[in-house]
């Protein structure tokens, strides 16, 4: 069984730092809401950048530094953030913040949200998927079940990586758990309902 968002994403590539507001540029656009600038998106969302990266904008972001590694943005710890940038653009979704130990089976949440058309940000640590050791936002775009494991797609901003990204959902489970470091999870992007 495959379950599917329909429309797909449209795959668009981050500057540096900003996979977290390419995600968010993905899904307003999958959902008809136009497409937004990455760089002022970044400003509106307070993203730190590294020094040497912060000639790769027009905008004026934060610098980050190796003793706060604060780069990017802390996804799930912004829902608030997030839901506030909805509401002063009037777009009608609404974001909830769900960490890793929340959520009781994993396949299970995954299906009922793409089957409900919900929007999946993920923020995970790549160390499984990508044998590197950061943290890192994608979107799902599917989760193919069957009786030997479950698949999920991501969707990857990252210029160095495929944009269509196969990941089987107990490396996702541990990606986003706290074993290497902070505990992640989704933010689940859902319409107002009127």
């Amino acid at each position: 069984m495959i379950a599917s968002l329909n429309p797909k994403y449209i795959s668009l590539v981050q500057k540096p730092s900003c996979c977290n507001v390419a995600c968010l540029q993905m899904i307003l656009y999958r959902r008809g809401f136009g497409l937004f600038d990455q760089q002022e998106l970044a400003k509106y969302f307070d993203i730190k950048v590294g020094k040497d990266e912060s000639k790769s904008f027009n905008v004026r972001l934060g610098i980050y530094n190796s003793t706060n590694c604060d780069e990017g943005l802390k996804t799930i710890e912004s829902e608030k953030l997030i839901n506030l940038f909805f509401k002063e653009k009037s777009i009608a979704l609404t974001a909830k913040a769900v960490r890793a130990s929340h959520i009781g089976n994993l396949k299970k949440f995954i299906l009922t949200n793409i089957k409900n058309d919900n929007d999946l940000w993920l923020e995970y640590k790549t160390h499984e998927i990508h044998k590197a050791e950061l943290i890192h936002d994608n979107v799902v775009e599917s989760i193919s079940v069957n009786s030997q494991k479950s698949v999920v797609t991501l969707i990857d901003p990252y210029w160095a990586y495929k944009p269509r990204l196969k990941v089987d959902v107990k490396n996702i489970s541990e990606s986003i758990s706290d074993k290497y470091g902070r505990e992640t999870g989704f933010i689940i992007i859902s319409g107002v309902k009127a």
